[in-house]
């Protein structure tokens, strides 16, 4: 990838001054190897670091490739045209004081900055970033201290501080990168635009991000589902409890935050998402340095058993599956253990084990065809050979090259050099059982997942949207009716009374028992003022409820528009789900399925995913609940009707993709039994 390998860099803003950023990157190209031509440039002439320094850069003969910019900011719009002038390919503006400064100076300067570069065609890289790094070529034009160690990782990070931390930890835990861009402001190329970079970059395996905000969730996925076919991508992706901390109108925006879209972007794009600093690490050293697991069956080899348990259960969380090994392996793996070892999955070489005994174990699992994976959990006991089991483990790893291994060397100073060895030759360690099966769970071959092509019916679009026109906020209730209609989406026998006898009237005509729900624009959710009343049997519960309801009411929301109280059929029993809708700034339209009723928000058991899905797709969904024992059939029920979820899914899909005014969308609850899906309640808050 000849784009950031410039065969010449020029540092605009170099400086004698030891203390100034213009004096460290010059200094780091200069003396951390960088073969290119190298320009120091400041108006003052000279001589810094052994190198002629020139006024401007039209004082320079040659081509210059890159341009690092480290001028202050009301300087760098004019530097930027000369750059655009000399035929600049790259302009990298570590400079800050722009629009992350949320001024109008800073503001504009940005813009102007952005146009000059599309002007002269330019990458831009910033403004208001740490610099850019090719470890390959002795590259560090940067601020960094230190090259980080040649490899095969390219870590684009929005945070130039979380880039150097974990460029720190290169050295000490043997991970290598291939290239580390640092991209600031994204004023002109952002996170899709670097995927796409390092997606073309014949020394990247791995692609690490870390991002703050993304701009065009849309296209985000859609260019991560193309390169994760290809490379491995991992997300650390911060600020995702902003958006749900500003309540949202309804529980599926409560529920989703901007977690839920981060969350199903991954899914659907086949991302590797970390939640932490530390799993990312953990990622992308297992990932850069292990080859796939082709199935999802792994073996442990442990010499304590509460950690085996432990891995055994993490194993379990991972998806990942331990059949027993095959009889004839298990008869010659006994001759090398003693009687109290176990030889089933996992096997235990007990607490006294040398290295001989790890041996047979790697070499029986190495050679069952049922094992595609293992997992070496040691402790140090008094009488381990620590650093001779971890060379059994890297010379278990090279005879089985297509096996992934990962390890669990448990303890501190005890296990330090094993460790040690064990990252030198590419086996990642993880301190805890858990953290290690995680890994391996991740070497799993995934991708995007890919979806039948739909046509969008125009005709119910054009429908649906002239129902909506007009509208804004809560829709009433015949607006709702009228518009689910379109998409098959029933609601239960109902009608609205503004008055008693209204309702009693209504009562009759659907059929006791009925249930009253409180209507109004300004009351979102009724149970929380005491606007339900269920199960009424005859007219005399009726009265009551309605005159309670409207008490009630008046307490709690003295200031609420009140539309009168909906009468509707009284449902069989069934377990209470929610299917939701909403639209995220970056993703665009969203569905959700989870548990409901009231434990909507206290369990928060909710799936997201980005609209449109096709059936496929709402199947997935649905095993990522934790209630989804409760669809299966527990305690002698039967299973609910999974299909008409599916079904429901698909149609609120097509509705959110449909009528893009629609803001949120609430079915909450869902009534769902063998018998059926019967939709409760629904809320559509328009925009």
């Amino acid at each position: 990838m000849a784009t950031f390998e410039p065969k010449s860099v020029a540092v605009i803003g170099a400086s004698a001054s030891e203390h100034k950023v213009g004096h460290m990157i010059l200094r780091n190209l200069i003396e951390q190897g960088y073969a290119g031509d190298i320009y120091p440039i400041n108006p003052k002439g000279g001589e810094i670091l052994g190198k002629t320094v020139y006024t401007s850069l039209d004082d320079i003969s040659g081509d210059v490739e890159m341009a690092v910019v480290v001028t202050p900011a009301p300087t760098v719009t004019a530097v930027a045209e000369e750059c655009g002038k000399k035929g600049v390919e790259w302009l990298v503006v570590i400079t800050a004081g722009f629009s992350e400064v949320h001024t109008d100076d800073g503001k504009k300067m940005e813009d102007e900055l952005v146009k000059i570069a599309k002007k002269y065609k330019m990458n831009l890289v910033g403004p208001n970033c740490l610099g850019v790094l090719r470890p390959s070529v002795k590259m560090n034009a940067s601020f960094a201290k230190d090259m980080p160690l040649d490899g095969n990782i390219a870590l684009v990070s929005q945070s130039g501080a979380m880039a150097v931390a974990l460029m720190d930890s290169s050295t000490p835990l043997h991970i290598g990168y291939s290239l580390i861009l640092s991209i600031g402001n994204k004023s002109a190329m952002d996170e899709c635009d670097y995927l796409e970079l390092c997606e073309k970059d014949e020394k990247t395996k791995v692609i690490g991000m870390y991002l703050e905000s993304i701009k065009d969730g849309q296209r985000f996925v859609e260019v991560a589902s193309r390169v994760s076919k290809t490379k491995h991508i991992v997300l650390l992706k911060s600020g995702v409890s902003e958006h749900g901390k500003k309540a949202a109108s309804s529980h599926t925006g409560a529920l989703a935050g901007s977690d839920g879209a981060i969350q199903a972007a991954c899914v659907q794009a086949g991302i590797h998402r970390a939640h932490t600093s530390q799993q990312f690490l953990g990622l992308l050293r297992t990932l850069s340095n292990q080859p796939a697991l082709l199935s999802r069956n792994i073996a442990i080899i442990t010499n304590a058993g509460g950690p085996g348990i432990l891995a055994t259960d993490a194993a379990a969380i991972a998806g990942l599956k331990m059949p027993a090994l095959n009889e004839k392996i298990v008869a010659k793996l006994r001759e090398s253990l003693p009687s109290s070892a176990s030889t089933v999955n996992p096997i235990d070489v007990i607490g006294d084990a040398l290295e001989d005994r790890y041996i047979a174990a790697l070499e029986a699992c190495g050679k069952d065809p049922n094992i595609d994976g293992i997992a070496v959990i040691l402790t140090p006991q008094v009488m381990t050979p620590c650093t001779k089991i971890a060379q059994a483990v890297i010379d278990a790893a090279k005879k089985s090259s297509l096996m992934p291994i990962v390890t669990s060397f448990m303890g501190g100073d005890t296990v330090d050099e094993a460790v040690d060895l064990l990252a030198k030759n590419g086996v990642p360690n993880f301190d805890t059982p858990e953290r290690a099966l995680e890994a391996l769970g991740s070497l799993k071959e995934r991708g995007a997942k890919t979806q039948e092509s739909r046509t969008q019916n125009t005709e119910r679009a054009s429908k649906a949207n002239a129902v909506i026109k007009g509208n804004k906020g809560l829709l009433d209730q015949d607006t709702t009716e009228a518009l689910l209609k379109l998409y098959s989406i029933p609601l239960p026998k109902q009608g609205v009374a503004t008055n008693e006898e209204e309702a009693r009237v209504l009562a009759e005509k659907i059929g006791y028992p009925v249930i009253a729900k409180i209507m109004s624009p300004q009351i979102i959710h009724k149970t929380d003022v005491g606007g339900i009343r269920g199960n009424l049997q005859n007219d005399d519960d009726l009265a009551a409820a309605f005159q309670d309801i409207m008490r009630n009411a008046e307490v709690h929301m003295p200031d609420a528009t009140i539309e009168g109280i909906l009468i509707q059929k009284f449902l069989p029993v069934g377990n209470e789900f929610i299917l939701g809708g909403l639209r995220d700034p970056s993703f665009g339209p969203m569905v959700m399925v989870g548990l409901g009723g009231i434990y909507t928000e206290l369990f928060a058991d909710a799936v997201f995913r980005i609209a449109p899905i096709d059936e496929r797709e709402a199947y997935c969904m649905l095993p990522e609940l934790k209630s989804w024992k409760l669809l299966l059939g527990m305690r002698g029920q039967l299973q609910s009707d999974i299909e008409g979820i599916v079904q429901a899914l698909v149609s609120l899909s097509e509705l959110m993709e449909e009528c893009t005014s629609i803001k949120e969308i609430d079915f909450n609850p869902i009534l769902v039994s063998s018998e059926g899906v019967i939709f409760a309640d629904a809320k559509i808050v328009v925009d």
